[in-house]
């Protein structure tokens, strides 16, 4: 019996020393964290520093000398001044992310268009009004920064003509050199310009120098949704400065759109400018005139195209229009 016990006791010191030596194994193989490489981890995932893009596109393009005005919350910071395909970066890293940037037109032409790409960040578009949106006579851009970037783009049509006599405005669609269209919203939002027609050659109507635009961001003709009537709501703001002597304004030109459409000036029907059929993208029934619209004086305006598409295929608008006043 004493020799059993002797034995059973053995076995059992023989069993924690094993454990023990495993354990200890455990521990010399466990690989451990340095206060280096925990530093070293950190300054790998520092995110990148916060900054603010300011870009300037021109109709026509080559314009330059835009003077632009830039504060904070704390005051006014230093000024800058941009040309055609120019952009200016601001780096706001340990500033106020608060920032305003303010462009002073310059003589001969006109603001027409500040987009801005983000997603989270609140941005407001002001000077005319109190309105968030884009309007004629804005000239300024606020932002509270909560993203790692947002990006601003001011657009600037040049006045053909003094503003008082012989003056005109362009307002084709798809002018420029970007995907989205610096005139034209769809919608309220982006209305993006078709850069290729090789879908629909010989189908959809080509209004020189104009180009169609379309609600999806697609280089080619893309297809959209049927809906309700009109499904898709295309407007351009437009501002007719003051002249005392001058003759009214006259909006001349003409449009197409897939599949029917009907034109309004300041919400009421343009007479004859509508297109009711299904084929108003092709010389059956295309291209519509404008020329029905009544005379325009000073002030803020808005050119409305609504189109309806009749089934889930193509849609889209080309409009090839211009505001004239002419010496009386």
């Amino acid at each position: 019996m004493k020799t059993r016990l002797t034995l059973t006791v053995a076995l059992a010191l023989l069993a924690t020393v094993s454990i023990l030596s495993v354990s200890r194994l455990d521990s010399f193989a466990r690989p451990r964290l340095t206060k280096n490489a925990i530093n070293v981890a950190q300054v790998d995932a520092k995110p990148a520093a916060p900054t603010i893009k300011i870009c300037k596109k021109t109709i026509p393009s080559g314009g330059t000398g835009f003077p632009f005005s830039w504060a904070n919350g704390s005051g006014a910071l230093p000024a800058f001044t941009l040309n055609d395909g120019q952009c200016e970066t601001k780096n706001i890293n340990g500033q106020d992310h608060y920032n305003e940037f303010t462009e002073n037109v310059p003589s001969g032409w006109t603001l027409t268009n500040i987009t801005c790409t983000h997603t989270t960040t609140h941005v407001n578009i002001l000077g005319a009004d109190a309105n968030p949106a884009f309007q004629p006579g804005d000239n300024t851009v606020t932002m509270d920064l909560i993203e790692p970037n947002v990006t601003c783009t001011f657009t600037n049509q040049r006045q053909r003509q003094p503003p008082c006599c012989n003056w005109s405005l362009d307002l084709s669609t798809g002018q420029g050199t970007s995907t989205i269209d610096p005139l034209w919203k769809m919608n309220s939002g982006n209305a993006y310009i078709v850069s290729n027609l090789s879908n629909l050659t010989g189908v959809w109507m080509v209004l020189p120098a104009a180009r169609w635009i379309q609600p999806s961001n697609s280089p080619s003709p893309d297809v959209a949704v049927p809906g309700p009537t009109p499904i898709y709501k295309y407007t351009v703001k437009f501002s007719i400065p003051n002249c005392t002597g001058c003759s009214h304004v006259r909006l001349i030109g003409n449009f197409a759109a897939d599949n029917s459409a009907t034109a309004l000036l300041d919400g009421v029907p343009i007479p004859g400018a509508s297109c009711a059929g299904p084929t108003c993208f092709s010389v059956n029934q295309a291209p519509v005139p404008l020329s029905g619209a009544p005379s325009l004086w000073s002030g803020t305006h808005t050119l409305e195209i609504d189109v309806t598409n009749r089934s889930t295929s193509y849609s889209g608008l080309i409009v090839n229009a211009r505001l004239v006043r002419s010496c009386p």
